[in-house]
């Protein structure tokens, strides 16, 4: 491999890095936002918006990782819903995992057991726990939807279709 296509790679991953990370912020600082609005009704204090940047660095690079796997390569013959939704539900899965097993780690390394590690994470119960995972799902089909989009027409003709001017577009 050449030191001009390792360059290109390299910038490549980078910049879908921070795509990622930019998309899960929003999502993340949405999701905190709304917790400390709901809980302020109750005069309880919730102060994690720091945390969202931080989740979003992690989640990123492992859905850039689950990618690097090829995480549903199998559909994507398929119609692209499928292919859509099927990714978005492996990625939420993976995510999910992630997170917990990320709690798990950090409370061990402080001497607390799982229940008590994943306590934090949805409520820690599995009902908790499922419906993180699904509005994980929810949140990723949009932005796995582009991904395939982009797969499919090219990176430069989606582009063009959602950042530029319809004129421009016809002018062509």
């Amino acid at each position: 491999m050449s030191k001009q296509s390792l360059k290109q790679k390299a910038y490549r991953e980078l910049r879908e890095f921070v795509i990622i990370t930019l998309y899960l912020l929003v999502v993340f600082s949405c999701f905190i936002a709304y917790k400390s609005i709901v809980l302020g009704a109750y005069n309880i204090d919730v102060t994690y918006h720091g945390l969202a940047l931080i989740n979003a660095l992690a989640l990123a690079k492992v859905m850039l990782i689950a990618q690097g796997l090829h995480l549903g390569k199998r559909v994507e013959e398929a119609p692209l819903i499928y292919s859509t939704l099927l990714k978005s539900a492996l990625f939420a899965v993976v995510l999910a995992c992630f997170k917990i097993l990320e709690e798990f780690a950090i409370g061990y390394f402080h001497h607390r057991s799982f229940h008590e590690s994943i306590a934090d994470l949805a409520g820690g119960t599995g009902k908790g726990i499922l419906t993180l995972t699904i509005l994980l799902f929810v949140v990723l089909i949009p932005f796995v939807a582009y991904g395939e989009l982009q797969r499919i027409v090219g990176e430069e003709k989606l582009a063009q279709l959602f950042f530029h001017r319809r004129a421009e577009q016809t002018d062509q």
